[in-house]
């Protein structure tokens, strides 16, 4: 048996195993249920994932579609080849939809920098068109092909067959097939038939993971094909919770993210420092979803909960530390959904909210670096937190970095400049205090910046960073004063962490 190195890990677990059991249901028999004994059941179940590609000689990463949060990107071989020839420039981006699932990133090679894993199974799209398609909605299935050009869509039980200048057409499907490598739809003239197999339209820098042949009576098309490219697994994407009790002196708050990524916090009645643990999250069936913890309290430590879902409530009966299974007391820990922690209304609100990363990322690490080098400082040791948001509207997002440089009235932050996919040191602003707000307004292009100032003797108030053309600022303190109007809902480093708090480290 392997021994626990973390004694925040060996409090957490201690504390667990002693805690009461809450009232947890019945596994729910039809479904076959995986067991942490049984490694051998776990195999998590596929699922979409779209976002920002990276592809390069020691970056191969995907940021999901409204995250921060960077994966590394495990290809086969030819497929990153094939990848790879869509890239116009080095670490130009590329828009990807990739189906896998995760796994713990390992201690060697590039992928140990990242938080986790994703293992791609099959690619759906990578495009280097139209980059910016996280905005879009969901996709349905689809067929097109050029030559002439056509195109067909899923509607309920039917297809859509469209060509340009013609009135589109409904085909009834009559039956449909479906395989992991073909799937087949037909209809009283004709069929469908979609192939597991690379595609290019010859049209566009796009690379489709499947093929199409539509045969309507004596006609034949062929082409490409996307599936849909929703993640049907997204239902589990709220927070669960459980209250502290007699025998459990601290609460359980999980929350497992649309990005996949999870924060699990114990809250102590005694008052102590919360315990957070860091990691993600993937269905394994129906009735279950594997937690993978990967980081507690900012340390690496890989741990592993299967919950089990019954009547809006979660129950884990054991945890894995290491390689170690330990039973969960009294039949385990079970969570309450708090309610959905993504709904519409809490989309809008948080999309003004922009949290802060301490996830490593190898360009904004290179970036940090190439400053430094320019200044001739050494930066080991360095501690920073960061986010990428665009200020000038270009299209393109700026770096913002907060250094652990901090005194009475805040600490320094870095922007960087999005220069043809590479960012380029702009300015440098000292006494910044998190969160800080966008302006209303913009000059010479550029959002002004909108900082509270306190500290160091002065007056405590909302001061506005205006861009003179080259660069903010430096010192908010003798900036204008903003008045209220001039204050925008976007709040940039909205967890108002600070880089001592938790940070990557130069």
């Amino acid at each position: 048996m392997k021994a626990l190195r973390n004694p925040v890990a060996v409090t957490t677990l201690l504390a667990l195993q002693a805690c009461s059991g809450f009232q947890s249901g019945s596994e729910q028999a039809h479904t076959p249920q995986a067991t942490l004994n049984d490694p051998s059941s776990v195999k998590p179940q596929t699922f979409v994932m779209r976002g920002e590609v990276i592809l390069g000689h020691e970056v191969r990463s995907i940021v999901p579609c409204g995250s921060q949060q960077q994966y590394w990107l495990d290809l086969p071989e030819d497929r990153f080849q094939q990848g790879m020839k869509l890239v116009r420039s080095p670490y130009a981006p590329l828009y990807g939809e990739v189906i896998g699932h995760l796994e713990p990133s390992g201690k060697e090679g590039f992928a140990a920098d990242y938080a986790a894993r994703f293992v791609v199974d099959k690619i759906n799209l990578l495009t280097a068109e139209n980059t910016q398609r996280c905005a879009q909605p969901v996709q349905p299935t689809k067929a097109f092909g050029n030559e002439p050009f056509w195109s067909v869509q899923f509607a309920d039980n039917a297809l859509k067959f469209s060509q340009v200048g013609q009135e589109a057409q409904q085909l009834e499907l009559t039956t449909t097939k479906i395989e992991a490598d073909r799937r087949r739809y037909t209809f009283s003239n004709g069929q469908l038939e979609l192939n597991l197999r690379s595609c290019s339209d010859g049209m566009s820098d796009s690379l489709y993971g499947w093929s199409s042949t539509l045969t309507i009576g004596d006609k034949t098309y062929r082409g490409c094909a996307t599936l849909s490219n929703q993640d049907t697994t997204q239902r589990w994407a709220a927070t669960y919770q459980a209250q502290a009790s007699k025998n459990a002196p601290f609460s359980v708050s999980l929350v497992m993210n649309p990005d996949h990524t999870t924060s699990t916090t114990y809250s102590y009645q005694n008052g102590g420092a919360d315990t957070v643990e860091k990691g993600f999250w993937q269905q394994l069936n129906p009735s279950q979803v594997q937690v993978v913890g990967t980081h507690l309290q900012g340390q690496p430590l890989t741990s592993e909960r299967l919950y089990t879902e019954k009547d809006h409530s979660l129950t884990a009966k054991q945890e894995k530390v290491g390689s170690v299974v330990y039973d969960i007391a009294e039949g385990g820990l079970t969570l309450y959904k708090a309610g959905n922690a993504h709904s519409s209304q809490q989309t809008v609100a948080d999309s003004n909210k922009v949290p802060s990363s301490a996830e490593f990322n190898p360009q904004v690490d290179q970036a940090l670096r190439d400053y430094f080098k320019g200044e001739k400082q050494d930066p080991t040791g360095t501690r920073y937190r960061w986010l990428t948001y665009d200020l000038n509207g270009d299209g393109n997002k700026e770096l913002l970095a907060q250094l652990d440089w901090c005194g009475s009235g805040g600490c320094t932050l870095l922007i960087f400049d999005n220069v043809e996919q590479k960012w380029q040191f702009n300015s440098r602003i000292t006494l910044v205090q998190t969160p800080l707000n966008l302006g209303t307004q913009s000059h010479q292009n550029w959002r002004d910046l909108v900082m509270f100032v306190s500290g160091g003797g002065a007056v405590p108030n909302q001061h506005t960073l205006q861009f003179n053309g080259t660069h903010y600022p430096l010192n908010p303190s003798v900036a204008p004063v903003a008045n209220y109007d001039e204050i925008s809902p976007v709040q940039l480093f909205s967890d108002g962490l600070t880089p001592h708090q938790g940070g990557v480290t130069l």
